[in-house]
């Protein structure tokens, strides 16, 4: 049991699952909150899109894989639903780009998203099964 299970365990069933339920809608808010800066990012005009000085496919690699770890953490949802929503997700920000005049989709950039974001569900999904079968 992590530390925060542990004190709220400690101060009462009721307080448990109060805080527990608290902290994922804050997971959940999050999740959210960077999709829809990614989203913004994505649309805006390159020359005022933040530089992160990191190598570009390992930027997207890292946004995305947040992105997808913080979904699959903060919502009960079906893995292959929610790996369905992630790849549709990452094609919708390329294809958003294309009108755009500075703005380009990219194949790659899809595909690294898209592996980026499904590996960070995969990767919480295991992690979380893993930790289940440990408990019983």
């Amino acid at each position: 049991m992590d530390p925060i299970d542990s004190a709220l365990t400690m101060a009462g069933p009721m307080t448990f699952a109060k805080g527990k339920q608290l902290a994922m809608k804050f997971v959940q808010a999050v999740a959210i909150l960077i999709a829809a800066v990614l989203l913004v990012v994505t649309i805006l005009p390159a020359a005022e899109r933040p530089v992160t000085g990191l190598q570009h496919d390992f930027e997207h690699f890292a946004a995305f894989a947040l992105v997808g770890i913080l979904f699959a953490a903060s919502f009960e949802i079906r893995t292959s639903l929610l790996l369905l929503a992630g790849v549709a997700y990452t094609l919708m920000l390329e294809c958003l780009q294309i009108p755009l005049p500075t703005r380009h989709a990219r194949v790659e950039d899809f595909i690294v998203d898209a592996i980026a974001i499904c590996l960070g569900i995969v990767l919480v999904r295991l992690g979380r099964s893993c930790v289940l079968r440990f408990q019983s």
